[in-house]
């Protein structure tokens, strides 16, 4: 298949980019590396023209982005928009278990959402949008776990965990994530199998709590295992102290979520983890050492 892939320079998209040229599919690239604005419909328009599929994962994560509405919303708009009009076989959505706001338990694609930052709101509306046009076109939502990989977020992570600071909260929370390259897979399982109108939550099989999570990460740093806590505000306070962004208050809320969730609808299309956590960790820890 041709696929249209936006935000083919990301993080996520380089990875689904390889995993679809693996899987002989050819890839057309569109980021705003690229030249390529994905608020341009009729760009969008004529670079689709050339595709049969579409996956849609261009977005801003970040709340504090002023762009990031606009970006992941009228940007959501303008990619369905196109869809119809070039009469796109299939378009996969990227969205993001933070829909489901925060949680208690497990939760499966049927659970209630109710999402609570700008960033889950974003992905919550992009997801009416593009299920809006099933009707039009073969539609499918990806409901992505946090994504674990060598990116700045998880550099400053393990640097936190090298020097012993202690976890801003109580770390008992479960820390369901997905490894960037699982997550690929994922996408383009969903791709070739998915079916119209569906959502797909992806994550990984394991359900570590946050402190055996960071207990895992210190092993393979060679450190001896053990996570002390602080209260939030005092997070906060030193996060301002030490200029680190992983310690503002979102950040935070972030990492004390609870993530636990049901992956066997995904499993079902034939989807099953390559990467243990482990496996995983010892890769991302010898990617970030190459960066430094």
């Amino acid at each position: 298949m041709k696929v249209l892939l936006t935000g083919s320079s990301g993080f996520v998209g380089k990875r689904v980019a390889c995993e679809l040229i693996a899987k002989k599919h050819k890839v057309i690239e569109y980021d705003k590396d690229l030249g390529k604005d994905i608020l341009n419909e009729e760009q969008l328009l004529r670079e689709m023209k050339k595709a049969d599929v579409i996956i849609h994962l261009a977005g801003i994560v970040e709340n504090e982005n002023p762009l990031l509405f606009k970006i992941n919303v009228e940007g959501t708009q303008k990619v369905a928009n196109a869809a119809k009009k070039a009469k796109i076989k299939k378009l996969i959505f990227m969205s993001s278990t933070g829909v489901y706001g925060f949680t208690k338990g497990e939760v499966n694609e049927n659970s209630l959402i109710r999402p609570e930052n700008t960033y889950e709101h974003s992905k919550a509306s992009g997801e009416k949008i593009v299920l809006s046009i099933m009707d039009k076109t073969n539609v499918c939502v990806v409901r992505s776990a946090m994504v674990f990989g060598a990116n700045e977020y998880w550099k400053n992570m393990f640097k936190m965990l090298q020097k012993k600071y202690p976890l801003p909260c109580e770390g008992k929370n479960k820390f369901q994530i997905v490894y960037v390259n699982e997550l690929a897979r994922a996408i383009v399982t969903v791709l070739e199998k998915g079916k119209n109108g569906e959502i797909y939550l992806v994550a990984g099989k394991e359900k570590k709590t946050l402190n055996e999570f960071c207990e895992t990460v210190q092993k393979e740093l060679g450190l001896k295992e053990g996570v002390g806590h602080i209260p939030t505000w005092i997070g906060v306070i030193a996060g301002k102290i030490l200029g680190l962004k992983i310690l503002t208050l979102e950040n935070i809320r972030h990492l004390s979520k609870e993530r636990n969730y049901d992956t066997s609808k995904i499993q079902k299309l034939g989807y099953k983890q390559n990467t243990t956590l482990e496996e995983a960790i010892y890769e991302v820890t010898k990617e970030l050492k190459k960066k430094k």
